[in-house]
């Protein structure tokens, strides 16, 4: 084995690794794109005034990766964020630039294009705004400048990241004494009605004699005085 042609070698890919070595310490690299907007721009609920802004791209992997982080003043101020779907260009752009949708004098996020990438970040179109469809105008390109930097957690990426990731909690159980005088309180039974008094049994009527029967009685009666005055009066005779 000839070693003085191994030593060059081995010199060569050591000093690839030390030189590799502070690149992959450094960890991935994220988007990074800064943008003078000279219009007012809807973003979602969010309204963006003229000015400078740094669009970055989540410091997070997997679907995070797709949401960008708009920040103001110099990229100090956090102002909101958006869930974007992949764009993909065959012709890789030679400029960094934001599209904008125009619907009359109101602007909205398109496209954010990358120079030298074939792949961007498209802004899907709000609900209340596709049935503007008629007012639709010709997009507006706005010059950017792209930056590629390192993870940075910020306040605002963590908290944007753990919205999208934890699961909202459970509501935690009303306490045992707020359940209890939450409850309905059972309707009162309804007194049941008294037994009514005991009717006593009506008299039974008194019996009388017919009218008639007392008419028959008095003639009979006085029939037998007659006879026995006519049998007295002819014995006397």
């Amino acid at each position: 084995m000839n070693f003085k042609n191994l030593l060059p070698a081995c010199a060569l890919a050591a000093g690839l690794a030390f030189v590799a070595m502070p690149a992959m310490a450094q960890g991935p690299l994220y988007d990074k794109v800064i943008v003078d907007l000279p219009y007012s721009v809807t973003i979602g609920d969010k309204v963006l005034q003229p000015g400078n802004y740094v669009i970055r791209q989540n410091p997070s992997t997997g679907g995070g990766s797709r949401v960008l982080l708009i920040y103001s003043d110099s990229g100090n101020k956090f102002e909101t964020s958006a869930m974007t779907i992949p764009a993909l260009d065959n012709l890789t752009p030679k400029d960094t630039k934001v599209v904008l949708h125009r619907f009359g004098n109101d602007y909205f996020f398109d496209k954010v294009w990358i120079q030298g990438k074939n792949y961007g970040y498209e802004f899907p179109l709000p609900e209340s705004v596709k049935s503007r469809e008629r007012e639709r105008m010709q997009p507006v390109s706005v010059a950017a400048r792209y930056e590629s930097e390192q993870k940075t957690e910020t306040a605002e990426s963590r908290q944007t990241e753990t919205a999208q990731a934890a699961p909202a909690p459970a509501p935690e159980p009303a306490p045992q004494a707020q359940r209890e005088e939450a409850a309905p309180a059972p309707a009162a039974a309804a007194p049941e009605p008294a037994p009514a008094p005991a009717q006593a049994p009506e008299p039974a009527p008194a019996r009388t004699m017919p009218t008639t029967a007392a008419g028959w009685l008095g003639m009979l009666l006085s029939g037998g005085l007659l006879s026995g005055a006519a049998l007295a009066l002819r014995r006397a005779l």
